[in-house]
């Protein structure tokens, strides 16, 4: 088996073409295919600058794609791809949401950087490329699933829909063909799929009751009035203030957020939501920034 590349390594022996071919070789393991229209996009290329770029890709890693003749369209060879780029999972992530970056392979930042609390081996990058080719592809997973908040550990069938990333985990949107009951569209963290096989069969491509267009709480913007919150000392609030962008006396904070990601929001900003039993000790009470002033607008979606 041939060991993936550092992006110096693909430098040295691409002939000035290193990017484009490690662009490639991204596309083709995370989304499932590669066009030439995408380098057309990306790079400016010819079709048939395109076409030759494909070709040198293909001189490197001759079993990683065909073409589909039909479609147009280079498409993966699941049994016999070998990744050319070593690539980790947070990395090609992040390009799939923002766009790709060379210098994300490079590990050479403009000014010196580090990753606060970086967990070691938290994402399977082949894990999550099955996610993420099967939300590229429009077709059905089946994985196990670690939830806190349910006895369902048996497979599922879900079919990934978009990305979502609050800072610390990587998060897929996803519609449970599982689910017994009414809301099938949730929120999955990628780390918690396990055991994920693609399910490409006729009966496993996305209908059209799936899209993420039909997700109601995705689709659906709510409004938020934040204060800060009234338990804070003058010198918290103070600092607050500044973390958040406010003026100098403002104690109110107004904005709109997808209703699918609300309560991660609340988790994530310590916002007071009203309904959680406060401790009988004083000094065990939990530290909240924001008290929500709206919440019987939005206690629906809490």
């Amino acid at each position: 088996m041939n060991t993936p590349l550092s992006y110096s390594k693909l430098q040295s022996i691409a002939d000035g073409h290193a990017e484009r071919i490690a662009f490639i070789d991204f596309k083709l393991r995370f989304t499932g295919f590669v066009k030439r229209q995408d380098l057309n996009e990306s790079f400016g290329l010819s079709d048939a600058s395109a076409s030759r770029m494909l070709s040198k890709y293909n001189e490197l890693r001759p079993k990683n794609l065909k073409y589909n003749r039909t479609k147009k369209v280079n498409t993966i060879e699941i049994e016999t791809y070998e990744p050319l780029i070593d690539i980790n999972a947070e990395t090609a992530l992040g390009m799939l949401a923002h766009g790709f970056n060379k210098n994300k392979l490079s590990h050479n930042p403009i000014l010196p950087y580090s990753r606060i609390g970086k967990i070691p081996n938290q994402l399977d990058v082949n894990e999550v490329s099955k996610i993420t080719r099967a939300m590229s592809g429009s077709y059905a997973i089946a994985c196990h699933y670690i939830s806190n908040n349910s006895l369902q550990h048996s497979e599922r069938i879900l079919m990934p829909l978009g990305l979502l990333f609050d800072g610390r985990n990587w998060i897929f949107r996803a519609y449970d063909r599982s689910e017994s009951g009414s809301n099938k569209f949730k929120n999955y963290n990628f780390s918690r799929a396990t055991l994920i096989n693609g399910l490409t069969d006729k009966d496993s491509l996305r209908l059209p009751y799936e899209e993420l267009s039909v997700d109601v709480k995705w689709n659906l913007q709510l409004p938020l009035v934040l204060e800060l919150h009234p338990d804070l000392l003058a010198e918290d609030k103070k600092t607050l203030r500044k973390d958040f962008g406010m003026l100098p006396e403002q104690n109110e904070l107004y904005l709109t957020e997808k209703a699918a990601i609300l309560w991660i929001l609340t988790k994530q900003w310590s916002i007071d939501v009203g309904n959680a039993q406060e401790p009988n000790n004083e000094s065990s009470k939990p530290y909240y920034k924001f008290l929500i002033k709206n919440r019987e607008m939005i206690a629906p979606y809490l």
